[in-house]
């Protein structure tokens, strides 16, 4: 991975390696290249901002291409274009092709100007889950991985740190039922992070004992069987940009230090 390319934000988690650095037993650790951060330096940030719909969202390209093809003038869409803004490629390449399809030059001219800036970052939220006692976990390391052109970037939590831990939003859960005593403890961390390149992504979750993962084919053959692929298309633009992971873990009954990534989810919003 080339940390060269990586960012210097505190609160980054792709791009950068998050390592936790908070426990005195990891200073054995392998040291690690570029920035290191830990998961739990986003204890203290503030989860993104509810999006509030409107009736007017911007337009996109196939919008517009709607309008052109029913017949509205194209001063009339530009105009519209102004009032809404556009949701897409207006890079040099995206106007080039719009020539080629046949738009107008006064709409043309409207979209460079009202488009909505490329996206390069996205508001992530990781939801902890934890069904079970807070005792140490054999696979500690939680990682998730996704490309950005020539980077992986590559989050990476300390379960044991978390575990041990108490953070602005942790809360307990009573899912007792009169036969079964049961606690369900919930730990979110949301952060700002830079992602450069659009299209189509493969994000991986996955935990492993192993520290200091940076790329993808550094991934122990052992751990291969528990990485979760998800499928994500990262827009070139739009007026949200929200991804939520939620990884849910349950504690082995016999075994109270070994833990289990028993399911885990990843959902985006784009408008």
């Amino acid at each position: 991975m080339n940390v060269s390319r990586q960012y210097p934000l505190l609160v980054a988690l792709f791009g950068l390696l998050v390592v936790s650095t908070a426990s005195a037993e990891q200073s054995d650790l392998p040291p690690t290249r570029g920035i290191v951060v830990n998961l739990v330096e986003w204890d203290g940030g503030e989860l993104p901002a509810v999006y509030e719909r409107t009736a007017q969202l911007p337009f996109t390209r196939e919008d517009v291409l709607q309008l052109v093809q029913s017949d509205f003038e194209p001063a009339q869409i530009a105009l519209m274009i102004s009032e809404r803004r556009y949701a897409g490629d207006a890079s040099a390449e995206g106007l080039i092709a719009l020539k080629r399809a046949g738009f107008a030059p006064v709409v043309i001219q409207a979209i460079s100007k009202h488009a909505l800036a490329p996206n390069q970052s996205l508001n992530f939220t990781v939801y902890l889950t934890f069904d079970g006692g807070s005792q140490p976990a054999r696979h500690r390391f939680l990682y998730v991985i996704i490309p950005d052109g020539e980077i992986e970037r590559v989050f990476t939590a300390d379960l044991n740190t978390v575990l041990a831990g108490q953070w602005q939003r942790d809360v307990l859960i009573d899912a007792t039922d009169p036969l079964l005593p049961r606690k369900i403890r919930r730990v979110t961390f949301s952060g700002t992070v830079p992602l450069k390149t659009h299209g189509d992504k493969t994000v991986r979750i996955f935990t492993s004992s192993r520290p200091g993962i940076h790329r993808i084919d550094e991934i122990p053959q052992t751990d291969l069987a528990r990485v979760q692929t998800y499928a994500m298309n990262y827009p070139v633009s739009s007026s949200i940009q929200d991804c939520r992971a939620y990884i849910r873990y349950r504690q082995d009954v016999m075994l109270p230090d070994k833990w289990h990534m028993n399911d885990a989810r990843m959902e985006c919003e784009w408008r």
